[in-house]
């Protein structure tokens, strides 16, 4: 079993807006988590969206479950492509979604690490 962590840090502040931890089991399946630093309103078809760099696809995601907003805190689920390396490379985005879902702001860059 490998437990993975990071920090993702805000590439224009140069401080942490949230915390990424992962367990992978032993036939590749894993399971992640994001604590945001501070919570993010979603309205409409918002989504925030967990991406690593070995496929353009998103790993996690969580959209807002009211047409008014929600704020999140913190989402999880299992990981789409499975675990992300050690030194594996995420960002934290958001994104308006519908037609205009290809718009990435990003929130938070980090690197994956093994838990001591």
């Amino acid at each position: 079993m490998f437990k993975g962590r990071a920090e993702l840090v805000d590439p224009e502040k140069g401080t942490i807006a949230a915390t990424f931890a992962e367990t992978c089991e032993g036939d590749g399946s894993a399971t992640g988590k994001v604590v945001l630093k501070h919570p993010i309103e979603l309205t409409g078809t918002e989504r925030l969206e967990l991406y690593g760099d070995v496929k353009d696809q998103a790993l996690i995601s969580v959209s807002a479950k009211y047409p008014t907003g929600n704020k999140i805190h913190e989402f999880s689920g299992k990981l789409s492509l499975g675990c992300v390396p050690d030194q594996g490379k995420i960002s934290l985005v958001k994104t308006p979604g519908g037609k205009l879902g290809t718009l990435l702001e990003v929130i938070g860059n980090g690197r994956v690490s093994q838990e001591p």
